[in-house]
Parts: structure tokens; sequence; C-alpha cells
């Protein structure tokens, strides 16, 4: 159980990341760290909660996610550890909905309040750095095979947000925007497995913030002309708006703000 999957909104400009990581270091010399991201933009609790639902997936059954995405820190929001129960994932962060999708799709064995110091980087921690001085040890701990019931006192309700499925109405559907990667790929919440294969090389109607633009369903990038847009199913199992070689989601007007909050409109 040395493998620790790493995730948190800071960036890498400064010296937060490392010193969670020499914080764990100290407890597990073991540790085998592997990073998620921790740049793909602040504070947005649904869109990490997204990229933590897709890449935790292709990790080794019993990984310990340490996830620190924390704008309320220093809150009355707990700080919680949780075990699934498919998979038998652990995740230590704070409980303000960042792991709605897992505990959705997986299930929960067990949770707990983080409350015993004994267990903390510092006993006098930080009121703004719980990265350090609680998930950090605490990931640590569970990593060397230390049971969360050890941590503090069982959580009777998780905090999670309301995740509204796609709506399939004939030949439209409604699904949401959760967010566009680095190449300007826009991410939807509709599952390859809620809506069957679309015919390959059908031309698709996409409205997204009151822009509508036409995209040819493939398989691949390469299979329509550079700056052409393209709906495929992406590698995590979710239908993706792409453009080949350029950024779809320009195409769309879309910013960091519409992340999470406005709908796209298909018609097939």
């Amino acid at each position: 159980m040395n493998v620790i999957a790493f995730l948190t909104d800071w960036g890498l400009s400064s010296y937060y990341v490392s010193v969670c990581k020499s914080v764990i270091k100290r407890i597990n010399k073991n540790a085998d760290i592997i990073d998620i991201t921790h740049s793909a933009g602040h504070f947005n609790i649904k869109k990490y909660a997204a990229l933590i639902f897709r890449a935790c997936r292709d990790f080794e059954e019993g990984t310990v996610f340490l996830c620190v995405v924390d704008p309320t820190v220093g809150s009355p929001r707990k700080p919680i550890a949780l075990k699934t129960s498919k998979y038998n994932y652990y995740f230590v962060g704070p409980d303000n909905g960042l792991f709605t999708l897992v505990i959705q799709e997986f299930g929960v064995e067990e949770s707990v309040e983080l409350a015993d110091k004994r267990f903390f980087y510092k006993t006098d921690y930080s009121s703004t750095f719980h990265g350090r001085d609680i998930f950090a040890p605490v990931t640590a701990y569970i990593s060397k095979g230390i049971n969360i019931d050890h941590f503090g006192p069982k959580t009777e309700k998780l905090v999670t947000f309301e995740v509204q499925k796609p709506i399939i109405e004939g030949n439209k559907v409604i699904c949401d925007y959760l967010y566009s990667d680095d190449f300007g790929n826009i991410e939807t919440n509709l599952s390859s497995n809620y809506l069957e294969h679309l015919d390959l090389g059908k031309k698709v109607t996409v409205e997204i913030n009151g822009a509508k633009n036409t995209a040819r369903v493939v398989n691949n990038y390469a299979e329509v002309k550079k700056g052409e847009l393209l709906l495929h199913i992406d590698s995590s199992g979710f239908y993706e708006i792409s453009a080949n070689q350029s950024n779809a989601a320009h195409k769309f007007n879309l910013t960091d703000d519409f992340e999470g909050k406005v709908k796209i409109y298909l018609e097939l």
C-alpha cells in the first residue's frame, strides 16, 4: 500500500507540494508518490472531483489518494479519510464535496474525521495549511497500513454536491460542461455507457453558452481537418468535444468561469 496519488490546486510556483511530499517521506520512506495534477486552476471543487474520478480508475487497488482543494481551509469543514467499498481506495482531504463522484461510484466502506493529533505533523497545526499538517501525515500512515479508524470518530454523513445526469429526449441531449483541459478539449459528464455509440461520420449540432457549431462524430482527432470540431469518446469513457490541433473551448467563448456552470446541448 505504498502508492500515494497526490492532487491539489496549489500550482507549482511555491513550496507547498514539495513540503507535503517531504512530510510523507519522513513517515514512510518507501512511499511512491505519483502526482495527478496541481495546476488545473484554483478553488473549483466540482472540476477537481471530476479529475479525481477520471484519474483514480487507472490506479491499483489500495492506492491512497491525497487530495487537497480546500477554499474554506480553517473553517468548521471537517478533515476526513474514507475507504471505498469498491477497489479499496483511500481518500484523504477536506469534507467539502471533493469526493462526491468517487463516493457515488465506488461507495464508502468506512469514513472518519481526522481528529487524533498524534497522527498530525504538528499538534499546533496551521489554520491554513492542513495539507502539510493533517492530510499529508495521515496519508503517510495509511500507506504504512494503519487503519483509518485510528484517526478519529466515524463520520455520519459526508458532504456531496448534487450530480445531474444527462438528459436524452429524442435526438437531443443535454449534458454538463465540466471543464476544459490545456488543449481546449471540452469535457462533459456524458458517459459512453449512457449514450449508445453514435454513427461515425455523423454531424452533430453543438450549442454551449449561446454559441452554435457543428461537430463530426469520429474516433480520433486526425479524422477531421485542422481546426474542425469533432465529438468522440475520450480515454476515460466520456464524450469530449475537441478541435483538431485547435482549441474547442475558444470556439464557444468558454473560460474557467463557466466550468461546471453551463449546459451543453447536442442535436444528433
